[in-house]
């Protein structure tokens, strides 16, 4: 095993256990390839539309931005921050099955190690840009949503991502690193934490953008939701700590 498979070999062990869907699925259907993806990221909008059509126009649009950047973004975190390395995702597939994206195959990757995790930060930045935009941009031919919306909405990820690492590691500089990925995608004013403390000292979620989940019908907005009172959506977060504290 040469060092790109040694590379590959590790970057996939580790995703399994930051996700279950990280993986190459048992029996797969349809698989999203970057060099030709329009015609499968139409199909993933066109089933949310027929599945929720009074949710709206914004709901299918943001549902499938969802679904298209959450697993290039979970390799990006997991390659900087548990490999200090940096790869072109160019080669990665996706696979796609009735409106869900789980599962994925990564043949080959041209792994880039580096001195620092903010220099890994840097490099690996630009890779999941340059990917994430591709289908952006296949997106918005069926679709409508702006870049700095689907951004932010790829940045309130990011941080949640990050808070799952910074739970495996106690010494992780969370706030600092966060910085660094939030100005590398250019993005810097984009996500938030917010402490809480109820039972516990913690960060946890302050997002910035809204799922609109809630739109889908009879289902409440998140306890994080943005598009409520403040002092609401804290009191929702603190609950939240204090059912998980208790369980």
């Amino acid at each position: 095993m040469n060092g790109e498979q040694l590379a590959l070999s590790k970057l996939l062990k580790l995703a399994k256990g930051y996700h279950s869907a990280l993986k190459v699925p048992e029996q797969a259907t349809d698989w999203l390839d970057i060099q030709s993806s329009s015609l499968l990221v139409a199909r993933l909008h066109q089933y949310w539309q027929q599945q929720y059509p009074a949710a709206g126009r914004s709901y299918w649009a943001i549902k499938s931005w969802g679904m298209l950047y959450w697993q290039p973004l979970y390799l990006a975190v997991i390659s900087v921050h548990e490999l200090t390395m940096s790869f072109s995702l160019q080669p990665m597939q996706q696979h796609y099955q009735q409106g869900v994206i789980a599962g994925l195959q990564l043949p080959t990757i041209k792994a880039q190690h580096h001195h620092s995790q903010q220099q890994a930060i840097t490099n690996m930045a630009a890779h999941l840009k340059c990917y994430v935009v591709k289908l952006l941009t296949d997106l918005n031919l069926v679709g409508r949503l702006n870049e700095r919306l689907a951004m932010f909405l790829l940045a309130d990820t990011l941080l949640a991502i990050l808070l799952i690492h910074a739970q495996r590691k106690p010494q992780f500089n969370i706030q600092e690193m966060a910085a660094h990925w939030l100005q590398a995608l250019e993005i810097s004013e984009a996500g938030e934490f917010i402490r809480l403390s109820t039972c516990s000292d913690s960060l946890a979620l302050a997002r910035k953008t809204c799922c609109l989940h809630y739109q889908i019908g009879n289902v409440a907005k998140c306890a994080n939701c943005p598009k409520q009172p403040q002092q609401l959506k804290v009191q929702r977060m603190q609950q939240e700590l204090i059912t998980a504290c208790c369980n």
